[in-house]
C-alpha cells in the first residue's frame, strides 16, 4: 500500500488509505454475497459505498488508472 502512494503523503493520509483499502476489500467480498442472493437494494448500497471509497481513495492521492473507471462504473448502475 505505501508503494503506491506518492511519499510526500502524510502518516495521517496514509493510515486513512489504509482503513479505505480494508473497507474496499470487505464490501467487495460483501457485494459478492448479495450478488449470489439477489438482493437489489443491498446491492446498490454496497456499490454506492464501494464507489465513495474509491472517490475518496482518489481525492487523498492514491493513484491509478482503475480507480476513476472503477467509481464511474459503479455510480453508472444506478
Amino acid at each position: 500500500m505505501v508503494g503506491e502512494t506518492h511519499p510526500s503523503l502524510s502518516p495521517s493520509v496514509l493510515e486513512i488509505l489504509g482503513l479505505l483499502q480494508n473497507a474496499e476489500k470487505l464490501f467487495w467480498s460483501d457485494l459478492a454475497l448479495i450478488a449470489r442472493r439477489g438482493h437489489v437494494f443491498q446491492v446498490r448500497e454496497a456499490a454506492l459505498s464501494l464507489a465513495l471509497i474509491r472517490t475518496f481513495q482518489g481525492s487523498l492521492g492514491k493513484g491509478g488508472v482503475d480507480g476513476p473507471v472503477i467509481a464511474s462504473r459503479l455510480l453508472g448502475m444506478f
